[in-house]
């Protein structure tokens, strides 16, 4: 192979190898960002039903002493 042909195949290479690692780079930062407002979404619907639970028994005894 051609010398010139040779290093130019492999400058050509190295720039492809380059631009693949950095849509790696975007993907990853993308699905981080996603992946950070889910489990953020995720704690407050745990935490709303974590206060239902915490506070459901107490209003189930409310309306069963007002129903004796």
């Amino acid at each position: 192979m051609d010398a010139d042909l040779k290093q130019y195949l492999e400058a050509m290479e190295e720039r492809l190898v380059e631009k693949m690692r950095d849509m790696q780079t975007e993907l990853l930062r993308g699905f981080a960002a996603f992946s950070e407002g889910q489990t953020i979404r995720l704690r407050k619907v745990e935490a709303d039903q974590s206060n239902l639970g915490a506070t459901l028994p107490g209003r189930v005894n409310i309306v069963e002493g007002r129903l004796r």
